[in-house]
């Protein structure tokens, strides 16, 4: 599923990032615990992809996606967290490539991920640092990493500044590891090792304005093509072939804006740039209302994408070249995102016996659509309780 497999690197950087602004937040009381869970589906359609093994172009994706999320405040100084993350998800793109090489018949069905993290985060005066372990697994694809971040508070916690660090050993099964025909079973995994340092911070500006930036950049080398990646040559396929390192630079700023004491505004710019030639531009701009006395919130926001293609896209090549991929998330493409999101603070609550403070429930949606024809959805809930 070489798209959804982009798509989450992205998604573990934007996860890295916001892991960094979490270092600012406060601590918890002294034996304190906090648990969120969150629920997540996901749908892709598109019958566009030029990568696809038997010329359908169908990329069609559904993952369904629990999580749980810990924090336990150990002193008053000293908190630790967890998280357990199951992924499941159909993409026909996998079912094709499974069904093409004889392992059974009518194709893989389906598949899973399970992702479990264990992190501290250790508070000392204005600074903040912690470190964080993760494990992933899945069919053809499996990862471990490292993060440590550290964040420091100035001017009396008008300005505040953090640097972050991650390190991935990943290895990744590809298409021609599959050993046919008695199982789709990766007879061989190649490593790729992925390297990210994030520098981040905020600023308040008044009392109506604060503005956030972030610089990130990551290394990747190994193989760093997909699984399911290959690409048509006058009329044959063959597996895609990429460089063996690739890095990738981004810049982002976000101003927040108070509009009267029930209304905010957001904007947000980034600008991304790689070494295989892709360039992009994302912009966001989100207005959040303040309903029932700050009890209920409400965000409407829009998301804008452009980006161009790597050096080494095409959607068919007429020759054997050293580089090749049809990947659509490395093609040239605009999209246009807006979401929803609606958070009910439900405050302090008593289940089974147990006193639950600052109870929050939240739920959001979010639409998308590439000018290529890809168009996918989130739906998201989650629910926080402390005690």
């Amino acid at each position: 599923m070489g798209a959804t497999k982009l798509q989450r690197f992205f998604l573990s950087l934007l996860i890295f990032i916001v892991g960094l602004s979490n270092a600012f937040a406060e601590m918890m009381v002294k034996g304190k615990t906090k648990v969120k869970t969150l629920f997540n589906f996901y749908s892709q359609n598109s019958k566009t992809g030029k990568q696809v093994l038997d010329n359908s172009g169908n990329e069609d994706v559904r993952v369904i996606e629990p999580q749980i999320f810990v924090k336990h405040q150990i002193t008053e100084d000293t908190e630790i967290n967890a998280s357990f993350v199951l992924d499941t998800w159909t993409a026909e793109s996998d079912t094709i490539l499974d069904g093409n090489t004889g392992a059974s018949g009518e194709g893989k069905k389906g598949q899973a991920r399970v992702a479990p993290n264990i992190g501290v985060r250790r508070e000392s005066g204005k600074a903040t640092y912690g470190m964080n372990l993760g494990f992933s697994s899945e069919y053809d694809y499996t990862s471990k990493n490292i993060s440590l971040d550290y964040a420091h508070s100035f001017k009396n916690d008008n300005f505040t500044i953090g640097l972050g660090l991650q390190y991935y050993a990943d290895t990744v099964g590809l298409f021609q590891d599959i050993t046919p025909p008695q199982s789709a079973v990766m007879n061989k995994k190649h490593d790729r090792d992925i390297y990210a340092i994030s520098l981040g911070g905020s600023q308040i500006l008044t009392r109506s304005d604060i503005v956030e930036f972030d610089a990130t950049y990551a290394n990747s080398q190994g193989r760093l093509e997909s699984t399911a990646g290959t690409v048509n040559i006058n009329g044959t396929r063959e597996l895609e072939a990429l460089p063996g390192r690739r890095e990738r630079t981004a810049f982002s700023a976000k101003w927040v804006h108070a509009v009267g004491e029930e209304m905010s505004f957001h904007v947000s710019y980034r600008n991304y740039f790689d070494d295989w030639g892709s360039r992009a531009h994302t912009a966001r701009a989100a207005y959040l209302f303040s309903l029932r006395d700050d009890q209920d919130f409400l965000e409407f926001a829009m998301r804008v994408h452009s980006q161009t293609a790597v050096d080494y896209y095409k959607d068919g090549f007429g020759t054997q070249e050293r580089f090749m991929t049809s990947d659509s998330d490395m093609s040239k493409f605009t999209s246009l995102e807006p979401s929803v999101m609606y958070s009910h603070l439900l405050g302090d609550l008593k289940v089974f016996g147990m006193n639950l403070a600052d109870s929050e429930w939240a739920t959001g949606a979010t639409y998308g659509k590439r000018n290529t024809g890809l168009s996918y959805a989130y739906l998201q809930t989650s629910l926080s309780v402390s005690f």
